[in-house]
């Protein structure tokens, strides 16, 4: 008859069913839901694991910041976010808000995101905010922004299939700003009806 030696696992530990081991409770616990990991894990850089799912709630309520940190160590994680994050053309609205920004670094940094975000093939060039409004017409509406703004109009109004909408015309006609009413002329995106008001 053989004797089988029980062993116990240190505080912080737990057996592995399969192989015996003891192992650090951390490694197979994600800790943002404090769930064992079993499946859909990711890996960070400073080698943490997290579920998939968690991760990416954690990457959303971080992308504010210039750099995602690891909700463990604080390390940067921007590369792992960027990575298991699934596009949304909405998140555009989140950095469209430069109106009372001095800061020129946070200015630079929100044009980036507008850039990297307008520039993605994945981009819905039509996107609309919870308002109803287009990514088209906030961009062409404040003449105070057009230094930041007029390469995206000019980007979008290129696409064949955007929807310019003849209200939007309208407010650029009314508020004067002739250097976006310029780019709709150009690429002949002026709505038929308002072409006597310009």
């Amino acid at each position: 008859m053989s004797t089988q030696k029980r062993t116990r696992c240190k505080k912080g530990t737990r057996k592995n069913k399969k192989s015996g081991n003891c192992e650090s409770v951390l490694d197979n616990t994600c800790a943002i839901c404090l769930d064992r990991i079993i499946s859909g894990n990711v890996k960070t850089k400073c080698k943490h694991n997290f579920h998939k799912k968690c991760l990416i709630g954690w990457c959303k309520s971080q992308r504010t910041l210039v750099k995602p940190q690891c909700p463990i160590c604080r390390a940067d994680i921007k590369d792992t976010c960027k990575k298991i994050m699934p596009f949304d053309s909405h998140e555009v609205f989140r950095y469209t808000s430069i109106i009372s920004i001095t800061d020129k670094d946070l200015k630079l940094y929100k044009v980036n995101k507008i850039r990297e975000i307008v520039y993605n093939p994945k981009f819905d060039i039509n996107v609309k905010n919870e308002y109803g409004d287009s990514i088209l017409h906030i961009f062409s509406q404040n003449k105070w922004y057009n230094t930041e703004y007029k390469e995206f109009v000019e980007y979008l109004l290129k696409k064949k299939t955007i929807i310019v909408s003849a209200e939007s015309v309208g407010k650029i006609i009314s508020t004067k700003n002739h250097e976006i009413l310029a780019l709709y002329k150009k690429h002949k995106k002026v709505p038929k009806a308002l072409k006597s008001l310009i």
